[in-house]
């Protein structure tokens, strides 16, 4: 990997003084990507090589260079509008990344400078209000870029494919009537909320991955910076708010089910929903929060594995996990 590295860093006139790879990160990904902390003639940098296709799951999709080029002139807009993005490091003005072949595999090699500080992934009342104003900020300025690369897709088109793809599992799988009746009750909540979460007017801006581990904070417990960039794609305003308002209500972690209404109001507070959104819009926000919690790829997935394994106690304690999940999901939003 080394001589990877040093073979990527050569149009950038870097680590021809010094090279150490400090560490691997987002090992055990759902993505290919080969990410890097790397230490080139003395400054720390973020080294990633991205391949066109990154999962073998169709719904997270690739991305071309030209989406690559258009997520680097996002980035430039983040900072320039004075957003604590992680700073791009070209190889010129009109060259943001560079292509490298290795064995069999062509990448794109991204370059970034390194932010250092601490992820934050226990919430409490400070930490969510504070990031929902930095949340809010993101947004607004992002609202602002118009793109023509992008394009502008629902994530309830996922979800349903998501649904599709358990439907199709089951029917291959053999499973007691018991969980088999289990299983559609599932699906056909889910489908519920997918339909709950419709809307003839979808607000598409441009967003970005702000969960708790690509948020850098200072030892005082202020935003140092952001982290991601390879997410950054057209996704209605509403629907990322779902995602935010669960992960910021999480008290003990970010892999933790615990979630507190009490934090998950102080990510409102600071964001300041009740600016553009009504009350119908409530009852939709509350739907997306679950689907965000109940529908994602870990739950397909695990669901897939335990499928195949034919195990019904273990099914039987996944579904009614995510069935609890779902109801912690719809008591941070208060009905109205």
């Amino acid at each position: 990997m080394y001589q990877l590295i040093k073979k990527a860093l050569e149009p950038y006139s870097l680590g021809n003084e010094s090279l150490f790879i400090e560490k691997e990160l987002h090992k055990g990904s759902w993505n290919s990507d080969l990410h890097y902390k790397i230490v080139a003639n003395g400054k720390p940098f973020s080294a990633r090589f991205i391949k066109n296709n990154r999962s073998l799951n169709n719904v997270f999709g690739e991305i071309s260079n030209g989406t690559l080029f258009e997520q680097t002139k996002f980035c430039r807009f983040l900072v320039n509008n004075q957003v604590p993005f992680m700073h791009l490091l070209p190889v010129s003005e009109d060259l943001p990344f560079t292509t490298i072949e290795w064995g069999n595999e062509i990448y794109r090699f991204i370059l970034f400078e390194w932010i250092e500080g601490q992820h934050i992934t226990h919430c409490d009342e400070y930490i969510a209000e504070e990031f929902g104003k930095m949340a809010r900020k993101f947004h607004d300025i992002s609202s602002l870029y118009k793109s023509s690369v992008f394009p502008k897709q629902s994530q309830l088109v996922g979800y349903s494919q998501f649904v599709d793809n358990l439907r199709n599992k089951v029917k291959a799988s053999y499973i007691s009537l018991d969980n088999l009746k289990m299983v559609d009750e599932y699906l056909e909540t889910t489908e519920y909320h997918i339909e709950n979460a419709r809307t003839k007017h979808f607000d598409f801006i441009i967003q970005s991955d702000l969960n708790p581990l690509n948020i850098i904070w200072d030892k005082n417990k202020k935003i140092k910076g952001i982290v991601d960039f390879e997410s950054i794609g057209y996704s209605d305003r509403t629907e990322g708010l779902a995602w935010l308002i669960k992960w910021y209500s999480r008290t003990n972690g970010i892999a933790s089910t615990e979630m507190s209404p009490v934090v998950a109001n102080a990510f409102i507070n600071g964001y300041k929903i009740n600016d553009f959104l009504c009350e119908n819009d409530i009852d939709r926000l509350s739907s997306l929060i679950w689907l965000s919690g109940c529908i994602n790829w870990n739950f397909v997935r695990n669901t897939i594995k335990i499928l195949e394994t034919n195990n019904e106690k273990i099914l039987k304690k996944h579904f009614n996990a995510y069935k609890q999940r779902g109801e912690k999901l719809l008591k941070l939003i208060p009905k109205t």
